[in-house]
């Protein structure tokens, strides 16, 4: 058993990313966690459906909760700012979207995203959009022309390009076209459990074939004991990941869901289709009808493995990737490390 003591003092000296948090930012308990959890930086979502204008405003509403929680979370455009936000005992919040919907077809918006902080960009939540499919989506046609030209000029800002809600073989051309290595911020193996959601193996080692990184994710529905999944299973699903693709190129990306109402997760399966009554709509999970009826259950929760239900509980993750055999090194490769040397490498 590792002391409890030592994986303290190896958390808190550590630097810690999740890949991915899609919380609502309104809630004050959502900050609180990240600090209590020691988070150095997150992935934190800043459009999934909106457009242009919407997705400015979200961003707007950052300015004032970098002022009034200025002593725990920072705006990070670099690496030097997450190093920065590690020194000051801070959580350093990249801006990603978990679509490309955004800039609304046209490239030169990408400029402007990329001045106000945007770091990550998914190329397609779910369906089919000007870039490329979803991984809901039947066919998946791959990356359009547009699709191309909107690969290099995120190479050429510096944005890192995600695959992780995304059509095989969109994912595909994406690694192909892509000149700098990109991510799965939030998925796991679909070889350790065979879900849609979850990338195979040739996309796996596609991405790493380019020094690429994965962010397993906590998302119970996405890990094989669902909503009874523990913090051990959690490692097991870290573990087949390792073993698979190699320890440089695993990170975590929890996808957390924090404070978000019944609303917000409907809104979330049907995307702008909000008003329609979703019996007539498409299974965007690529799941049964089934799973479509349970999101949009009222009684519908996140579930998150026991143990690490909220950010708060990343120290326990530090302490169970010890005690499960790995080094202090090779722990903070995966928690942190390796999606930092990926962000020096695409962001320059």
């Amino acid at each position: 058993m590792v002391h409890r003591d030592r994986a303290a003092k190896l958390h808190a000296e550590s630097i810690i990313i999740d890949g991915l948090n899609v919380s609502n930012w309104q809630e004050p308990e959502v900050f609180a966690h990240l600090h209590q959890g020691g988070l150095t930086a997150i992935n934190a979502t800043v459009a999934i459906w909106e457009n242009f204008t919407e997705t400015l405003d979200n961003i707007a509403r950052w300015y004032p909760r970098f002022e009034k929680y200025a002593d725990i979370i920072m705006p990070v455009k670099t690496v030097a700012d997450i190093e920065r936000a590690k020194a000051e005992g801070k959580c350093g919040i990249i801006f990603g979207f978990q679509n490309s919907d955004s800039i609304e077809g046209d490239l030169r918006r990408l400029r402007i995203f990329h001045e106000l902080g945007v770091r990550v960009i998914q190329v397609t939540y779910n369906r089919s959009n000007f870039v490329g499919s979803g991984y809901a989506e039947s066919p998946d046609y791959g990356l359009s022309n547009f699709g191309l030209d909107f690969i290099a000029e995120c190479n050429r800002l510096g944005i890192l390009l995600d695959c992780s809600h995304v059509g095989h073989k969109t994912t595909m051309d994406t690694i192909e076209a892509s000149t700098k290595p990109i991510a799965f911020t939030h998925a796991n193996a679909r070889s350790f459990y065979d879900i849609n959601r979850n990338k195979t193996d040739k996309e796996l080692k596609a991405l790493v074939a380019k020094g690429g990184v994965v962010g397993v994710t906590g998302y119970a529905y996405f890990i094989a004991q669902r909503e009874k999944a523990t913090l051990s299973d959690f490692v097991d699903t870290i573990d087949y990941m390792v073993k698979l693709i190699g320890i440089d190129h695993v990170g975590i990306g929890m996808d957390f869901t924090q404070c978000q109402s019944q609303e917000w997760f409907r809104w979330l399966i049907v995307g702008r289709n909000i008003d329609k009554d979703p019996r007539f709509l498409t299974d965007l999970q690529g799941q049964s009808q089934e799973w479509v009826k349970v999101r949009l259950s009222p009684s519908y929760k996140a579930v998150f493995p026991k143990g690490l239900s909220t950010p708060a509980d990343f120290p326990n993750l530090t302490r169970a990737l010890l005690e499960r055999g790995y080094s202090e090194l090779d722990m903070q490769k995966i928690m942190g490390k390796n999606f930092l040397n990926l962000f020096r490498e695409v962001w320059g």
